[in-house]
């Protein structure tokens, strides 16, 4: 893994040679600061502290539509690039007969896809001092730090859901779509079928809830650092790099 690091730079760099990164960027950044202020007006109106709020980093985050639908689009558009534009353009090839692994090649597109996933959640993070140093809202940074863990672990999933589908295609259009669906999947399909079958009182409602990202995440918030989660995002990004591996190793020998 010794060209890693050679391949992440030449990756990240590779994110700001369009307008596409900046764009995503300046919409989390307007995200992030419209859940803020609606934030303060919650505390403003209720006179309370922010420990005194129900859940109120669930508030901020899981329970925002827009930062759903804002990952949702985000992380199809983050990953879509990374294989599929350098087979279509011809420069994959040079990349795999150079002195390097597939492995090597797959980890670094991956870090640098995750490394722009946390680059977006960065403004909502960067808020939070202000309420705590400026508005004198002493708040526990347990949740904080359990909801940052959380996030992080759902990211390396969803980067390595986006990169093996770029991985299949040369066409970004299809891969983006395959993310966007199987994202989709993940954050409100299964958020659907836990309402449902809890509406319905059915005996798989507790399953449902175990797998649904949005319900992870409001655990999360609230200070429940539930390592089965890790577990299960890890469980499926490992064997997703190992498969992305061998379509590379693949197109190598074709």
């Amino acid at each position: 893994m010794r060209h890693v690091p050679t391949l992440l730079r030449r990756e990240l760099s590779a994110y700001f040679l369009g307008p596409m990164a900046f764009l995503i960027l300046l919409a989390f950044q307007a995200i992030a600061l419209m859940n803020f202020w609606q934030l303060v007006d919650d505390l403003s109106r209720s006179g309370q502290s922010f420990s005194g709020l129900r859940d109120p980093l669930n508030a901020y985050i899981s329970g925002s539509l827009p930062f759903w639908i804002g990952l949702l689009v985000a992380v199809p558009v983050l990953t879509m690039r990374l294989v599929a534009e350098e087979r279509r353009s011809g420069t994959i090839e040079p990349l795999l007969t150079a002195p390097v692994t597939e492995a090597e090649v797959v980890v670094s597109k991956w870090l640098a896809g995750f490394v722009m996933y946390l680059v977006l959640l960065l403004p909502f993070a960067l808020y939070l001092p202000f309420l705590y140093y400026q508005g004198n809202y002493r708040f526990d940074l347990g949740p904080v730090v359990a909801l940052g863990i959380g996030l992080a672990s759902i990211g390396l999933m969803l980067v390595a859901i986006g990169l093996f589908f770029s991985s299949l295609t040369r066409n970004q259009i299809i891969s983006a779509v395959l993310t966007f669906a199987t994202v989709f999947l993940l954050i409100f399909v299964t958020r659907a079928a836990y309402t449902f079958a809890q509406f319905r009182r059915a005996s798989w409602a507790e399953a449902m809830e175990f797998v649904s990202i949005i319900d992870q995440v409001n655990t999360f918030g609230s200070g429940q650092l539930d390592l089965r989660f890790l577990v299960v995002h890890l469980s499926v990004a490992v064997p997703l790099l190992y498969l992305t591996a061998k379509v590379l190793e693949y197109r190598r020998e074709v």
